[in-house]
């Protein structure tokens, strides 16, 4: 076993058919026992038929490949409250186990100009809350993403699109303020951050977060940021990791080129004290103890997940490419979606 304990990986993406089967050789290579594909399409209009792929990845895995559907959103804006609601309603019906949402990550929430607590997301929040689906958040991204000087090199290569500091963009406090709204809001809501909330800088927020909303948890995902942000505080983080064990799900973001790398950095940021850089960023272990270990690699995954995935629904799912293609009609990128939906709708009849 490459890892020392089972590890179940509640954070992959994967946006292609051939990515689609290096998911599974990645999971077999890492003795993963369950891992769960998080959708896209509500990113990215060229990304609508991610949820098709996601389903795809659920058949090639069964009873270990878990599959969280994202909502189709038109080029501009956000669907209505009946319409989130429609689509929360059928992703259930269709067999996926949860919800990943990206309307938090400061690109999109610019994109769509609508608070993350507007009120048309809250009939499809009530939903949630009532048959206890789990959604997976993105909300943010790292503070440096607002301040030029300080952005890393990779981060700076894409010019000034990953860049929030220009007027107009909503700022970092603003966006996690939208989000905290909504568990105010909606507090039976079983809801995981992403990528730790980007709130590695501040553990005394953070503690606050996990003692107001009990049913909130984080992912560990990197952003190695978040890992030097707990270097620069070790002493604080550590002893939090420990407490608060049974609240943080493992994550790898992965598949990706350099996804044994990620992943061999995770384990030393979870398993030794050594200190060391991933990527960009200089890290220190946490050298956690066996208990939480066990609890964030394997045992949390089933606080918000049954312990076999949903029965994918086949023929609803091709009705629905079909519906999806009608949807695209008159999109940028409708040529290339279409060819998504056509292809990821062919492999999952056979």
């Amino acid at each position: 076993m490459y890892f020392r304990y089972p590890i179940n990986d509640a954070h992959i993406h994967a946006f292609t058919l051939e990515m689609a089967d290096e998911v599974v050789r990645m999971a077999d290579e890492l003795g993963y026992e369950h891992f769960n594909m998080l959708s896209g399409s509500n990113y990215m209009p060229r990304w609508t038929a991610n949820n098709l792929l996601c389903a795809r990845i659920k058949q090639l895995a069964p009873g270990r490949a878990y599959a969280f559907a994202s909502f189709n959103y038109p080029e501009r804006g956000v669907p209505d409250s009946d319409e989130l609601l429609r689509q929360a309603r059928l992703f259930r019906a269709l067999g996926f186990d949860g919800i990943k949402m990206m309307d938090g990550k400061p690109t999109m929430r610019l994109r769509t100009g609508v608070a993350l607590d507007d009120a048309r997301y809250d009939a499809m929040f009530d939903y949630l809350e009532e048959t206890g689906l789990p959604v997976l958040y993105h909300v943010n991204d790292p503070w440096e993403f607002w301040h030029w000087d300080a952005m890393p090199d990779w981060a700076k290569a894409h010019g000034r699109a990953l860049f929030y500091g220009e007027t107009g963009n909503p700022g970092k406090e603003q966006i996690e303020r939208e989000a905290e709204n909504i568990l105010k809001k909606h507090p039976r809501l079983k809801l995981i951050f992403a990528h730790w909330f980007f709130t590695s800088t501040d553990i005394a927020r953070t503690e606050q977060l996990f003692c107001d909303y009990p049913n909130m948890s984080y992912d560990i995902t990197p952003g190695w940021e978040m890992f030097e942000s707990f270097q620069e505080k070790y002493d604080e983080w550590r002893p939090f990791f420990i407490e608060h064990a049974d609240r943080i799900l493992f994550g790898s973001d992965t598949v990706s080129d350099h996804w044994r790398e990620t992943i061999a950095c995770l384990r030393r940021a979870m398993e030794t004290d050594e200190e060391f850089w991933a990527f960009e960023e200089k890290c220190k272990g946490l050298d956690l103890p066996e208990a939480p270990l066990r609890k964030i690699y394997y045992d949390n995954f089933f606080r918000y997940l049954p312990k076999q995935p949903a029965k994918l629904d086949v023929d609803g799912l091709l009705a629905y490419a079909e519906d999806l293609k009608r949807s695209v009609k008159g999109f940028k990128d409708e040529a290339e979606i279409a060819s998504d939906i056509e292809a990821f709708a062919g492999a999952l009849k056979n």
